[in-house]
């Protein structure tokens, strides 16, 4: 861990290995995509801190908010900047300054960061924006420098008023051989979307890099790295693993928390009291930064009375109804096409996550704050706060008890348990689409094994036929498939379907043997994926 970065070797690696191919005559722009609070924005002030190499120039954009005045402003001066400073050159902030520093050694850029000037002084945005976009070409064939191009949240140019910003900017990114773009989203689906029919390029379109929420076991170690010598149970761990559904920075707002409470009370230890209280005191109090942070989130996207739909969806879907109809049913007289249309809003916004025919909040804590605090107090007179608060530490406290529980069971409980939720779904896993039906009939099978193997079998009986689960948390290897495929044919079992479930991460060859035998399988990744769906507890090793 460096600082206050955490995790994320292998994108921080992989962003290193594009700007080194740059250099090699290679070019590969890409694309960081994920939910807000996952670490995006960490990834890319941690490159940029790395970065040891006065061939290479970086500008970071953080267009969240911003306007075209900031990003001519931005634009301009970190290029300079960082030119000057890698030339023993005395770099100044302001960008007049700035232009005086650096105008003997670049004039052809300093000509044309004028221009620029010039052209935002008269209001002719769209011309200036052309210019903008052609500085990072006429800085690398005056220098032989290279340019890395980092746009935070770059579906913000879009409201920058400017005709085909997207379409403008890709075709500058064809030409431009010495320069890398790297753009990052909050927005998935909106910026999946600009990716593929604004953003194309005539060669290597961008790569499009997901950037995930921690697991349970970064989770875990990114708490105890954030506690240092405060030590925290591994129950107690994973609890806010799951509670705040791995999102580092609601990790690292607990954390500080629960180390602010330890050293008032004097606790070389953090037990669930005092868990309880540092969830109380950032989520459930108005001035708790999480509790303020959500309320921002949900006034945004309830903002006006065309909204108010979406208010009364957000209710529903944190109160368990997750399919349209459901939905259109608990609301009384809201039809499916608005109920639809309000869902679609949502997702765009990536306040809802539709998996198949099923939506669910994306962020579980937010889910969780909705259902327990914010309907509440909308329910309830403001002369039963205390009440309230009472209420809410009882929630944690029920909740930490219920997940300590919930992992005491065995691996085939907690399947059986998912199972039951499904009711003929349709589900998307990485990019794969399935159908789950309802299952009637569920109950253990005596385990395979062959030579060693072992593996617990579930059988779940459907209207269509058996489904055979094998349950597996150990890694599995090629010839554990071919144990499972002898033992179906010695027990003279025809599955309809059969799906590996496995704790452990399958190489290539196992995932292909399996395909070969047309079996489903699910890792910890996917598993935990429907697991919180269902608002399942995760499942981990």
């Amino acid at each position: 861990m460096d600082g206050d970065f955490y995790g994320r070797k292998d994108v921080l690696a992989l962003v290193r290995r594009r700007v080194a191919d740059l250099k090699e005559g290679y070019r590969q722009n890409m694309a960081l995509l994920g939910s807000m609070h996952v670490g995006k924005s960490a990834i890319l002030r941690q490159f940029m801190a790395d970065l040891d190499d006065s061939s290479v120039i970086p500008v970071y954009l953080d267009l969240e908010g911003r306007d075209i005045h900031y990003f001519a402003s931005k634009f301009i001066r970190s290029i300079l900047y960082h030119f000057a400073r890698g030339k023993g050159l005395s770099p100044a902030e302001a960008l007049p300054d700035l232009l005086a520093v650096v105008e003997r050694s670049i004039p052809s850029t300093a000509a044309r960061a004028r221009e620029i000037l010039s052209l935002m002084e008269k209001s002719r945005w769209s011309e200036a924006y052309d210019q903008m976009l052609s500085l990072p070409e006429v800085f690398s064939q005056e220098t032989g420098c290279y340019c890395l191009i980092i746009l935070d949240e770059f579906q913000v140019l879009d409201d920058f008023g400017i005709p085909d910003v997207f379409q403008r900017l890709a075709d500058r990114i064809t030409t431009q051989k010495k320069a890398l773009y790297l753009v990052s989203s909050s927005y998935e689906e909106l910026a999946r979307g600009i990716l593929a029919e604004k953003l194309t390029l005539l060669f290597g379109n961008f790569e499009a890099v997901m950037v995930e929420p921690f697991n349970a076991l970064q989770s875990r170690e990114f708490i105890a790295a954030r506690m240092g010598s405060v030590a925290v149970g591994l129950q107690l761990k994973g609890f806010l693993a799951d509670f705040t559904g791995g999102r580092p920075l609601y990790l690292d707002m607990l954390a500080h928390e629960l180390l602010n409470l330890a050293s008032i009370y004097k606790q070389p230890e953090i037990y669930a009291p005092l868990v309880t209280q540092a969830v109380e005191n950032m989520v459930f109090s108005r001035w708790g930064a999480l509790s303020r942070h959500f309320e921002l989130t949900i006034g945004k996207v309830t903002a006006g009375k065309a909204n108010r739909l979406v208010s009364d969806i957000i209710r529903s879907l944190a109160e368990g109804s997750n399919r349209v109809k459901d939905l259109a049913d608990s609301l009384g007289s809201a039809k499916t096409t608005a109920v639809s249309q309000k869902l679609n809003y949502l997702v765009a916004e990536d306040v809802v996550e539709k998996n198949g025919s099923h939506f669910h909040i994306k962020d579980k804590l937010f889910r969780y704050w909705i259902k327990y605090v914010f309907l509440r107090r909308a329910r309830s007179l403001e002369l039963e706060a205390g009440r309230l608060r009472k209420e809410f530490k009882e929630d944690v406290a029920r909740a930490i008890q219920e997940f300590n529980s919930t992992c005491c069971q065995e691996f085939s409980c907690r399947v059986t348990e998912l199972l039951h939720c499904f009711d003929n779904d349709h589900m998307n896993l990485k990019g794969r689409k399935y159908r789950v039906p309802a299952f009637k009939d569920i109950r253990p099978l005596e385990a395979f094994q062959r030579g060693g193997s072992s593996c617990e079998i579930l059988q779940a009986d459907t209207e269509e036929g058996m489904w055979l689960l094998v349950l597996r948390k150990e890694p599995l290897a090629e010839t554990d498939i071919n144990v499972v495929t002898q033992e179906l044919r010695a027990r003279g079992l025809k599955p309809r379907r059969c799906v590996i479930v496995s704790l452990s991460d399958l190489d290539d060859g196992v995932r292909l043997r399996a395909l070969e035998e047309r079996m489903w399988i699910w890792n910890e990744s996917e598993l935990n994926s429907l697991m919180n769906i269902f608002g399942k507890p995760h499942i981990v090793l």
